[in-house]
């Protein structure tokens, strides 16, 4: 570079990045930097910005739904009825906006998202799930139950087509989902009576004392009747795929949704095993 080069906006971006490598060129950026308020600003922002984004989002890995966002808007993959000029283009051609204003603007929004998506990821969903027709309060009780052998199992029975077939003879009017579990074995199924419907209930059985509950119901239930219910956040993040795990008092509880049906999980088992084997699904 020559020594009376003009100190454009973008050589901020490059002061920041520390790729100026005429030192005559260092010294006058670092000194419109003190001088010039205007360049002081976009400076100041970009550092703001880059400071914020490794504190927050460097440790963490992109949320696949995140990232897909963060493409389509940089691709500009939404449909319109008419011509357009892309948004990013426009920056970029704009004189009003340098190319390090643009790169602002696009941490700003990828920030804006992914601590968005952040904070519905970590959200404890069981602190909601309250009253006597809540599927989460109603699996916790009947867990309790048969850990306490107040509950009578109707069928006791290792073989998952006895227990399909004690489901249909019953009347269960969906489609029951029978997991295989490492080191347990199906021990024996239930079923409960809501308001005249029927659901389906099975317990497994580990050598070590382990024991497995699932409680699985079609979803269409939490829409159409009063006497089961979730809230709709948790509806909602279960139908995105998400699986939810709550560990409290050596005692693992796991949401997680499999073709129609949503499964309520509970064990004393090893819970990267119970991930693993309903959170892939």
């Amino acid at each position: 570079m020559e020594k009376n080069t003009e100190i454009r906006k973008e050589f901020s971006a490059a002061f920041l990045d520390e790729e100026i490598k005429d030192e005559n060129i260092f010294e006058k950026t670092k000194q419109k930097i003190v001088t010039d308020n205007k360049f002081a600003v976009d400076y100041k922002i970009q550092l703001l910005v880059r400071n914020l984004i490794k504190e927050k989002i460097i440790h963490q890995k992109t949320p696949a739904k995140v990232e897909k966002k963060i493409l389509k808007l940089i691709s500009g993959d939404s449909k319109t009825n008419g011509p357009t000029i892309p948004f990013f283009s426009n920056i970029f051609e704009k004189p009003a906006f340098s190319f390090a204003t643009a790169l602002v603007i696009v941490f700003a929004i990828a920030l804006i998202i992914m601590n968005t998506a952040n904070i519905t990821e970590t959200k404890n969903f069981s602190y909601e799930q309250t009253g006597e027709n809540n599927m989460f309060v109603q699996a916790q009780n009947y867990f309790n139950l048969i850990t306490q052998k107040k509950l009578d199992i109707q069928i006791n029975t290792s073989e998952s087509a006895e227990v399909l077939k004690f489901f249909q003879d019953k009347e269960i009017k969906y489609s029951i989902i029978i997991p295989e579990i490492p080191n347990q074995n199906i021990s024996g199924a239930f079923i409960s009576d809501e308001n005249g419907e029927k659901f389906a209930h099975i317990v497994y059985s580990g050598k070590n004392n382990e024991m497995t509950y699932l409680y699985q119901i079609d979803e269409s239930y939490l829409y159409s009747n009063q006497f089961i219910t979730l809230t709709n956040d948790f509806i909602n993040y279960l139908d995105d795929g998400n699986c939810s795990i709550t560990v409290n008092n050596n005692q693992v509880t796991l949401f997680k949704k499999i073709g129609s049906n949503i499964c309520a999980v509970i064990s004393n088992g090893n819970p990267d095993t119970l991930e693993k084997t309903f959170c892939s699904q």
